[in-house]
């Protein structure tokens, strides 16, 4: 691959990843597409690397673990969402609508 082309890539891969309506997208289809656009561009990286000369195969090793990052920033949406979801499902169903002395009686 040419360096021409490299420098082409990164600039697909930017495209790419703004071509979606980030803003209007699902938390999931943006932190797949900020993975896509990591391990694409440290593929590149890596390609780059070789034509200067050094070790690619670095850039190429970490492309995963980089791409994992963007797993780390959305964790607080995924968990918020997850017990939002339990939260609004079950709150109905594990409380009442009576009041102590209703649901017990005055004395127990």
């Amino acid at each position: 691959m040419s360096i021409p082309r490299i420098k082409s890539n990164f600039h697909d891969h930017v495209e790419e990843l703004f071509s979606a309506d980030l803003l209007r997208s699902s938390d999931t289809e943006n932190q797949t597409a900020l993975k896509t656009f990591l391990s694409s561009t440290y593929s590149s990286l890596a390609s780059l690397a070789w034509h200067l000369g050094a070790d690619g195969d670095v850039f190429q090793r970490e492309a995963v673990p980089a791409s994992e990052i963007t797993d780390d920033a959305f964790f607080e949406i995924a968990r918020e969402r997850e017990f939002a979801g339990v939260r609004a499902d079950n709150t109905q169903s594990s409380h009442g609508t009576h009041n102590h002395r209703q649901q017990f009686g005055r004395f127990l």
